[in-house]
């Protein structure tokens, strides 16, 4: 009887033994990754946003220099970006600035929506005679203001930041180029 008694006391060790490791090992767990620093957002998440119907995708083609952007996007302000689209929306830009130049692909995502070196590129806004167009991204993470070479416009400028805003931009994060 007593061997059958220390028989019963000793089944459950192994259970008692795993619970205690378990937790002992819960104390030690290790915190959390930390997340990777994301990248700025210089819109407002949920804001409505919309492409512009306005023109066809040739409307946009030849030079643009960049007079304001966000930090951290594909341009900077000063930058020159040339366009060649066609009909489809397909085509090429060649971004020029900071003593290089890149050449991307362009594709056409819709009315006034491309895709340029893999990112989104929205027309967000332009004037009636394609002087001065305002371009975004429907994640916030890139936006900026250019105009044709030679024909910016204090009142057009004004215009397209008032559409960064309307489209929930945070306007008071744009950088200007210097002279532009």
């Amino acid at each position: 009887m007593i061997l059958a008694l220390s028989s019963r006391l000793r089944r459950p060790a192994p259970r008692r033994a795993l619970a205690a490791l378990l937790m002992l090992a819960a104390c030690g767990a290790a915190e959390p990754p930390v997340p990777a620093a994301q990248a700025p957002v210089f819109r407002a998440a949920g804001a409505p946003i919309a492409s512009s119907l306005r023109g066809t995708a040739p409307d946009l083609n030849g030079d643009w220099i960049v007079a304001s952007a966000y930090p951290g996007g594909p341009v900077s302000p000063g930058d020159r970006v040339t366009l060649k689209l066609d009909v489809s929306g397909g085509g090429v830009a060649r971004i020029a600035g900071a003593g290089e130049a890149r050449l991307r692909a362009v594709t056409s995502e819709g009315r006034g929506r491309f895709e340029i070196g893999g990112q989104p590129w929205w027309l967000l806004w332009t004037d009636d005679d394609f002087r001065t167009a305002v371009i975004g991204a429907p994640n916030g993470a890139y936006g900026w203001v250019m105009n044709r070479p030679g024909q910016a416009g204090a009142d057009r400028n004004r215009a397209a930041v008032e559409m960064l805003d309307f489209n929930g931009y945070d306007t008071g994060a744009l950088s200007t180029a210097t002279g532009g």
